[in-house]
């Protein structure tokens, strides 16, 4: 009798389940036992916090090549000197929020000013990267669009990279906001 091992294991699913395939292709389930508690809460916060964000933008091309737009007319305009829009929170808090300064250091990066570019905001290679991906993805096939898409999902969803940098993101406001780095 054929066997086909089908193991899965989904945040939402307690039990991991093995289905064998009989002769006259009955399909029969036989389940372990249940995994315990604690692996289920720890598993179902690395699942929320190991989220993919850039792999599931890439899915859809009219939103990849909107995103792509939007930030190459943003730097496009602050290359020119004409700024888009005042911060609100800046401007209603007076306190600089976490992107202050991350359009003019890209602009400044992109123009080979490394050092003033770090100096402004030190996100600035990171997400002139995302925009650089982004606007890849919009210009490829159909299928390697896909497929890239999937190949950053499961980097994002297998180093946590997401949650490590919105953490990063955060500390780093909050040094520049203290005025400690």
């Amino acid at each position: 009798m054929p066997i086909i091992k089908i193991t899965c294991f989904e945040p939402s699913f307690t039990m991991i389940s093995s289905k064998r395939m009989t002769a006259s292709n009955n399909l029969s389930v036989k389940v372990r036992s249940p995994l315990k508690a604690d692996t289920v809460k720890i598993t179902r916060l690395r699942s929320g916090l190991f989220a993919p964000v850039l792999g599931p933008l890439l899915q859809s091309r009219w939103i990849i090549v909107l995103l792509a737009a939007v930030i190459s007319a943003l730097v496009a305009l602050t290359a020119m000197g004409i700024t888009a829009w005042q911060c609100p929170v800046r401007s209603t808090l007076g306190v600089d929020c976490p992107g202050c300064g991350l359009t003019r250091a890209m602009v400044l990066l992109i123009q080979g000013n490394w050092q003033a570019a770090f100096d402004l905001h030190a996100f600035a290679p990171i997400f002139l990267g995302i925009g650089i991906i982004l606007a890849v993805g919009s210009v490829l096939p159909a299928r390697l669009q896909q497929m890239a898409a999937y190949q950053i999902a499961n980097f994002e969803r297998r180093t946590g990279i997401v949650a490590l940098l919105g953490f990063s993101f955060m500390l780093y406001w909050f040094l520049r906001i203290f005025n400690l780095i």
